[in-house]
């Protein structure tokens, strides 16, 4: 499913002021533009949002779940690694004759959070999350997979006002019937568990109590005053450790952050830099050095589309790139993060399965195998600016500005 380059718009109130403030579905600070409030939006599971029903609406409402499933897809098939873009709604729950999807509605209407005071009957979720990318998959017997990540996800719940009358099921918002009503076999609740409320945990260091920059989609924040970096973890924000690698040269210069991973590999040899080297067969020379040097995964820390961003984990893990390191963002452009360090850990297999010599071993073993992270560093590696690209500076490989344009919208 191709990218549509519109992301969805959230209605939500400043909760120091009260002011309308506009958001796009990917952020994740609201600024107020009144009261100059920055706050970081969080939740202990994901977002849900509700379409508002008309006002004056006199009908009990009653919302229907759908799921909203948008990021980098990855399967890896007999023929190799298959990337693609997903950006897809489905329905959520039970029920027979109801929209399957919530079409283009959302990019037209402005969403809005739920919220504890909002009346109305909310039907249960039955279909988890998890399960939606596979009962695409088994719908098509040719899309076999032997392993699939979803990277880079967004997931949330969207709620579709509708109302009951005459035994019938109608649209609230186009006032047409949908299906017919069956009471006795669909769930409805009317309470709305704590959880669902939508938490702000203001933007100050927590080491030196300094404001914290980032843009509005950012997900790790940065304090310029005492050099440390941020993101939230459950309801708190935690230290990220990082380092930035020093250019050496004094031309226009930004750096790109990409997380490194020191893997640990159930039932498979990833200790040394030697390990990677036979597993994908790199084309190096024999050096006994490469024994007590560790091997690391590498992976983008922002957004791209998915053949680049898997492009780029192959090549950063093939190359190992080095630098001169130090802990300070002074007097440096730095990109935003917005893509999670578990995202990044959940890349490894994909990696892995990318640069593997003996596939058809490897292979069936993807599922089931334990590749985890001992060791995660955020790592800022410096690009020369071109007219149109950036070029790493050791690797001397480009990135065409565009993708991160284009990445913005994942």
């Amino acid at each position: 499913m191709a990218a549509n380059l519109a992301n969805w718009k959230i209605d939500h109130q400043c909760p120091q002021c009260g002011a309308s403030v506009l958001l796009d579905e990917t952020d994740r600070l609201l600024a107020c533009p009144f009261c100059r409030t920055r706050l970081y939006l969080v939740t202990p599971d994901h977002f849900r949002y509700h379409i508002p029903a008309p006002e004056r609406q006199e009908k009990d409402m009653l919302y229907l779940p759908y799921w909203r499933l948008k990021g980098s897809s990855f399967a890896v098939q007999a023929n190799g690694i298959s990337p693609r873009f997903i950006d897809t709604s489905i329905l959520a729950t039970n029920g027979a004759g109801l929209p399957r999807s919530l079409g283009l509605r959302p990019q037209t209407m402005k969403l809005k959070f739920v919220s504890p005071d909002m009346g109305g009957r909310f039907l249960e979720v039955h279909l988890q999350p998890r399960a939606i990318i596979p009962a695409m998959e088994a719908s098509d017997p040719a899309e076999h997979s032997f392993y699939r990540a979803f990277i880079g996800e967004m997931i949330s719940l969207v709620y579709a006002p509708a109302y009951v009358e005459n035994r019938t099921l109608y649209d609230a918002l186009l006032k047409r019937p949908l299906s017919a009503w069956q009471e006795e076999t669909i769930t409805a609740a009317e309470a709305k568990p704590p959880n669902w409320q939508v938490r702000f945990i203001p933007t100050l260091c927590p080491r030196c109590g300094w404001d914290l920059q980032g843009e509005k989609d950012v997900l790790v924040l940065t304090c310029k005053n005492c050099d440390s970096a941020w993101h939230c973890s459950g309801t708190a924000l935690a230290e990220v450790p990082f380092t930035v690698l020093a250019a050496a040269t004094k031309e226009a210069v930004v750096h790109l952050p990409f997380w490194r991973m020191k893997p640990h590999a159930e039932g498979l040899s990833l200790d040394s830099y030697a390990d990677l080297i036979r597993l994908a067969n790199l084309p190096r020379v024999t050096n006994p050095d490469f024994a007590s040097i560790p091997a690391y995964f590498w992976s983008p820390a922002f957004k791209v589309n998915p053949a680049l961003f898997l492009r780029w984990s192959r090549q950063m893990t093939v190359f190992q790139p080095q630098g001169k390191a130090c802990e300070t963002f002074a007097g440096r452009s730095c990109y935003p993060v917005t893509l999670a360090s578990q995202e990044a850990v959940e890349s490894m297999k994909i990696t892995l399965a990318e640069m593997i010599v003996d596939k058809r071993r490897i292979y069936p073993l993807l599922t089931d195998m334990r590749l985890s992270a001992d060791e995660i560093m955020l790592v800022y590696h410096p690009f020369l600016v071109g007219p149109r690209e950036l070029i790493h500076e050791t690797m001397h490989l480009t990135l065409d500005r565009m993708a991160l344009n284009y990445g913005a919208y994942l």
